[in-house]
């Protein structure tokens, strides 16, 4: 006797299938023994009968082919001009049966008919197996591919490679030579090409120029026109001058230009021409607790080479912060040494060598909060004197080169730690006074950029004038003064209740809220106040500050300052202590501002510290 389970499956089994199963193989096998076709596409010769409703309804081009009074429409035949008989057996076997079994060999050629023929379905497979074989030695013609059918994906993982490895793909493969010259020019003209001298560029064109003399010298004057000419040093152009004189028929362009005409004329530097450097302002030279000069510094580190350079001196101002937009230094705020406070926004620009003031903030600050998101500069909170506590915020547009008030925070906080992700906001912890006297909060303060809008994470603790930095899809917060609110059976909060320099390091989710499951190393000694900065794959910690009750009757504060640096990469179970120590302070220090920005090479900054001859142009005497 059968089972319930036993029908059940039976009844399944005898459902009938749907009919688009039959319509698909009833298709099949119609176009298998050749019945009803009614139009035949032709290609090198060879002949695929089709049928006219399934290719319009699988894609516009035939759509608008059939339903209109084009010639093959009447005919019955569609020509395919310049494609392979063997991608139109693919693509009209895709058809029917939208099986497809891609090989590198065809993938290219498939990829232009499905882009050509506008079957998406087809073109969206032949996009993903190209991304997946995507390699150094397909790039350029995968990148003049999605160049030309407007696959951004493609364009973009391909330009990625280019961008790497232009010196050789333009020196050593054959397919760079045979590139068209407006997808060279889209090459030549990225900013992000990882190459230290613009002779590399000069040399690409002139290699693939030569390559076909006679029918590509008339393009030399336009591709030249997007090599950046006067970013060529003095050597350089010395060999580049020895080069063209062999050739009778091409005329130099010079003219003396100064720093900002360099500047103007070269449209900015390469990818390759920057080092990222960390840069302090603040920098003053202490000697126990006192300030000994007015000259506050600002010095670049490259930890590539752990040296450190002096730059420009900009007005005397502590507790200022900056951040750094591409190769721009922004300074804002800060409290003088007359114990003014300051409401100015300063840039530095180093191709120009100089600061340059930019339009106030509506208030001054100090200790505040200063990002940037989206070619936006954001400050927020603060404090200002007679410690007054700031729970306004507002952002700078440095396009339009105007301040816009955002809404308010929650409440009125400074000395927290700061970063972005994801165009938001984050600020950790401060110091906040809206009881009458001020404490340490115990909350994240998340602002969403798009919708001007503030919301609230709890910590399990207090903590103020911590370092924080976006990487791996969260917030590294390291250091800072500490106070746990979780008690624990039988204990008793302190009567004075101080909040205590920790070697606490811990990790934020996107939420805002504490991700165990990340583990960090604790400090190698109890910092607040330090610098805190990621560069590239570290997070750098220099400088900082532990003061802690003195154990004597008085109850006086004592204070240490450091002026040491370390770096931790994810995953080492240990901090590492650089060799190099904060220059202008054998004392040490905290406070000041620190970030990573965009420096450019010293063969670079020596080309725009004087006035010289540069190579401007180059025509051919025909043109």
């Amino acid at each position: 006797m059968c089972s319930q389970m036993d029908r059940d499956k039976d009844s399944l089994a005898e459902e009938p299938k749907p009919l688009d199963y039959y319509v698909r193989e009833g298709l099949k096998q119609l176009q298998k023994d050749q019945l009803l076709c009614d139009t035949t596409i032709v290609a090198g010769g060879e002949r695929f009968p089709c049928h006219r409703m399934l290719l319009a309804a699988i894609n516009p081009y035939f759509r608008a082919m059939f339903s209109n009074s084009f010639r093959e429409s009447q005919d019955g035949e569609v020509l395919l001009q310049d494609m392979d008989p063997s991608i139109v057996q693919v693509v009209v076997n895709y058809c029917y049966t939208e099986e497809i079994v891609l090989q590198p060999e065809m993938a290219q050629d498939l990829f232009v008919a499905a882009s050509r023929l506008q079957i998406l379905p087809l073109l969206e497979s032949c996009s993903r197996f190209l991304l997946k074989h995507l390699s150094v030695e397909n790039c350029l013609s995968l990148y003049e591919l999605g160049y030309a059918h407007s696959d951004q994906a493609l364009f973009e993982e391909a330009k990625a490679l280019i961008n790497v490895h232009f010196r050789r793909l333009s020196q050593e493969d054959e397919s760079f030579l045979s590139l068209t010259p407006s997808t060279l020019i889209s090459i030549i003209s990225l900013d992000s090409l990882v190459i230290s001298s613009e002779l590399i560029v000069y040399r690409a064109v002139w290699h693939w120029v030569m390559a076909q003399l006679s029918s590509r010298l008339p393009f030399l004057r336009n591709l030249l026109a997007h090599v950046r000419l006067p970013l060529l040093t003095q050597e350089e152009l010395q060999e580049v001058q020895a080069e063209l004189e062999q050739y009778r028929d091409l005329r130099p362009r010079w003219k003396r230009l100064n720093r900002q005409e360099r500047l103007q004329l070269s449209q900015g530097l390469r990818r390759g021409m920057y080092s990222t450097c960390i840069v302090c302002v603040d920098l003053f030279y202490m000697e126990g607790p006192e300030l000994k000069t007015r000259d506050f510094q600002v010095a670049c580190y490259n930890p590539q080479t752990e040296t450190w350079e002096k730059l420009p001196i900009l007005k005397s101002l502590y507790c200022a912060r900056c951040v750094a937009v591409g190769d721009k230094l922004y300074v804002s705020g800060g409290v003088h040494t007359d114990d003014s406070y300051s409401d100015t926004l300063h840039e530095f620009c180093p191709l120009r060598g100089r600061w340059s003031q930019l339009p106030s903030m509506s208030v001054a600050r100090a200790s505040h909060g200063f990002l940037a998101c989206n070619q936006k500069l954001f400050a927020m909170g603060g404090w200002r004197k007679y410690e007054a506590y700031l729970n306004s915020a507002e952002s700078f547009d440095l396009v339009e080169k105007v301040w816009t008030p955002l809404a308010k925070m929650p409440f009125a906080l400074s000395h927290f730690a700061s970063a972005v992700l994801k165009e938001k906001l984050y600020l950790v912890g401060g110091v906040t006074d809206t009881v009458g006297s001020w404490f340490a909060s115990r909350k994240v303060l998340i602002y969403d950029v798009s919708a001007d809008s503030w919301s609230q994470v709890l910590l399990n603790h207090e903590c103020y004038w911590s370092g924080a930095v976006a990487m791996n899809n969260g917030i590294y917060v390291i250091g800072g003064y500490f106070r746990s609110r979780v008690r624990h059976r039988n204990e008793r909060w302190s009567e004075l209740g101080s909040l205590r320099c920790s070697q606490k390091c811990f990790f934020l989710g996107e939420d805002g809220r504490v991700d165990k499951s990340v583990s960090i190393p604790r400090l190698p000694m109890k910092l607040a106040g330090a610098g805190v900065v990621r560069w590239k794959h570290r997070i750098y910690v220099l400088g900082g500050e532990n003061t802690y009750l003195y154990n004597n009757l008085e109850g006086e504060n004592q204070e240490e300052y450091y002026n040491t640096m370390f770096y931790w990469e994810p995953g080492a179970t240990k901090w590492t202590q650089c060799q190099e120590r904060l220059p202008f302070t054998s004392w040490g220090l905290s406070g000041f501002g620190c970030t990573t920005m965009k420096m450019p090479k010293k063969p670079i900054m020596e080309l725009f510290r004087k006035t010289s001859v540069a190579l401007t142009a180059i025509d051919p005497l025909n043109a």
